[in-house]
């Protein structure tokens, strides 16, 4: 019944040659045209989408036995954050990396698709394309499975030089045996333990740990191309769905508080929050050390997929149907964090749009930004004065 609709046709009266003529008659066209400078001055730039990060508080009353994000609520030095408005909740990832890496809003695509799987057939500009055309280099990392969200066509039409996925960091063999004796998490650690001894937290739960994941980010910095500035886009995975199995390795040192019972999915995805919390800080006191300039975008990219009853108690209603609109966008809300290892304007925007986001990196950044960029950064509304 769905698949009719999935089909995209053109609008009446449709002239791509007139978005040309539109941006130019919003946007005041820059006629100097300087070289691009190959010198080193230009900040490295790292953006990271968490997955299934986000602070619940704002659904509702919710207090816990201690902070679930300390660092990320006491970041405020060099510092751009505020509340992000995603197109997706509980699942869909790829929906918003598409926002944030195109600037392009899914509201004009049919209801229900997936850009990445439907659309991307051919080369599209995006952050990736801007940057290269800046002299940056362009590493993605993803620690699950390459072909997920077909990433590794879209990638590549995105112009990624390099995409490192789970095949490239541990022996995909060992998640076949993994699976094939019950996909237990457990298991799998030992499998891990046994192949990688020294490598300390890889995994929380059955996924690649946020804290080892940026050590994997770190070490390709490190190795990275030092005559051009540094760019790379990481998509992390410790935070996924199914909270469910407790594991070894992993700490469940968070519960909510405010709530009528025990809710054994949000406690744990609350703990998981607080873990990436942790790593997050690991990874902020490494590049407070860098003397090259560096920012640092970070944002999750959905809501996650808990008890309903939870979700219910922290909006105060009986059900999930009905909701107002505004308590239906805040099921849309995740944070987002711009930092920089030197002096930046700090500032507090209480909403963004996931597909603004990239814009505002580039323009904090103090890179050279497309039309394109400028347009939607013109189109931004709800910023607050500087803090």
């Amino acid at each position: 019944c769905n698949t009719k609709y999935l089909y995209m046709s053109e609008p009446s009266n449709y002239n791509p040659d007139e978005i040309k003529e539109y941006v130019n008659s919003v946007v005041s066209k820059d006629d100097t045209k300087p070289e691009v400078d190959n010198s080193y001055t230009k900040p490295n730039i790292i953006c990271i989408m968490n997955e299934s990060l986000s602070d619940l508080q704002v659904l509702g009353n919710l207090t816990t036995n201690e902070d679930y994000m300390p660092f990320m609520h006491s970041l405020t030095e060099n510092t751009v954050k505020g509340n992000l408005y995603v197109p997706v909740i509980g699942a869909g990832t790829s929906n918003t990396e598409f926002e944030f890496l195109t600037g392009h809003t899914t509201a004009f695509l049919p209801s229900g698709s997936n850009a990445y799987m439907l659309y991307i057939k051919n080369p599209i500009a995006s952050l990736v394309s801007t940057l290269m055309a800046q002299n940056y280099s362009s590493a993605a990392l993803h620690p699950y499975y390459a072909a997920g969200w077909n990433r590794t066509n879209v990638y590549k039409y995105m112009g990624f030089s390099k995409f490192t996925s789970l095949e490239n960091i541990i022996d995909i063999s060992l998640m076949r045996e993994y699976q094939a004796n019950g996909s237990d998490p457990n298991y799998l650690q030992q499998l891990i333990e046994q192949a990688y001894p020294n490598e300390g937290n890889m995994l929380m739960r059955q996924y690649i740990s946020d804290s080892y994941d940026y050590k994997l980010l770190i070490r390709d910095f490190e190795q990275r191309d030092k005559s051009v500035p540094y760019f790379a886009f990481n998509v992390t995975m410790q935070n996924h769905g199914g909270y469910t199995n407790s594991c070894v390795n992993f700490d469940e040192s968070i519960y909510a508080t405010s709530v009528s019972k025990d809710y054994i999915k949000a406690n744990k995805y609350l703990s998981l929050v607080k873990a990436s919390d942790n790593a997050f800080k690991e990874l902020i006191d490494y590049f407070s050390t860098v003397k090259e300039p560096t920012v640092i975008c970070m944002f999750g990219d959905h809501q996650p997929s808990v008890e309903t009853d939870f979700i219910c108690e922290l909006l105060g209603v009986n059900s999930l149907s009905g909701l107002t609109a505004e308590q239906e966008q805040n099921r849309h809300v995740t944070p987002f964090i711009i930092w920089a290892n030197y002096d930046i304007e700090e500032k507090q925007i209480e909403k963004l749009s996931s597909n603004y986001l990239s814009s505002l990196v580039l323009e904090t950044a103090g890179v050279k930004l497309t039309e394109y960029n400028k347009y939607l950064l013109l189109s931004l509304i709800h910023i607050s004065e500087p803090t």
